[in-house]
């Protein structure tokens, strides 16, 4: 059941509102409250002057909490609503009423409202906290499920549209790899130097395979040969060509 709320003060009460229901909602479900209180939001320019004026009090014959709005922030009023609303459930369990000196300064002079004040003051702070947190843990809770959700329907479109072809762990594990082929590659790299004379090697080697053992002019290139026919040169260099492709893939990868 809703508690009712007033607003003389005329504040804005969307942001608030709903967390005064929902804060008297759990403590209710806490306590065990058999009626509810009424909230009234006030304003009085003198005690806002006022440093130790009221921030709050409880009407116990009319089961009003009435709470000052001028220039507080919303959490502090709501830390007064849940002090008084222990207030109110000690007068609905009759325990508020226990005589003796009620006046300015009773906290020192009055042993009973005193431990009922001790009690507002802990039981209103606690139940206060446990409702906030409440709510955090539940909107994270929620955020993440819509996070799950919102990530499984990108893999299921994903691998609808065969953009997703692999696993989460086999994409990790072909990246390892990756790595650790980039690696020994680089480490195999040989130098600019290196690299002109493993390719003259190429070159050299492709050359003796396609020579026709005449044994003429074995030193001179098999581009610039002249004793070869035009068309002998041709089919050579392209196999040649070949050759070496196929000995840089399987030997090592030069930049």
């Amino acid at each position: 059941m809703p508690c009712q709320i007033k607003n003389p003060a005329n504040i804005d009460l969307s942001s608030l509102g709903p967390h005064v229901n929902g804060m008297y909602d759990h403590f209710s479900q806490k306590f065990g409250f058999k009626k509810p209180p009424v909230m009234v939001f006030d304003s009085d320019p003198s005690n806002k002057a006022n440093v130790l004026g009221k921030t709050a009090y409880y009407d116990p014959s009319s089961f009003e909490i009435h709470v000052y709005t001028d220039d507080r922030h919303p959490k502090d009023m709501l830390r007064s609503i849940a002090h008084e609303l222990i207030h109110h459930r000690q007068n609905l369990e009759g325990r508020l009423n226990v005589g003796g000196y009620q006046g300015e300064g009773y906290y020192l002079k009055n042993e009973e409202l005193k431990k009922l004040e001790q009690e507002a003051m802990k039981d209103g702070n606690e139940t206060l906290r446990e409702y906030e947190d409440g709510l955090k843990l539940k909107r994270n809770e929620q955020m993440s499920l819509k996070e799950w959700k919102n990530n499984e329907l990108n893999q299921l479109l994903l691998k609808k549209f065969g953009i997703l072809k692999e696993s989460v762990e086999n994409i990790e594990e072909l990246s390892a790899r990756e790595e650790q082929s980039d690696d020994r590659l680089q480490a195999d790299e040989p130098t600019g130097r290196e690299q002109g004379r493993l390719r003259e090697e190429e070159l050299e080697e492709a050359k003796g395979k396609y020579d026709d053992g005449d044994g003429k002019d074995e030193k001179c290139d098999y581009v610039d040969c002249k004793d070869n026919e035009e068309d002998d040169k041709e089919d050579v260099s392209e196999s040649v060509e070949q050759l070496v492709k196929e000995n840089r893939k399987l030997r090592l990868r030069i930049k």
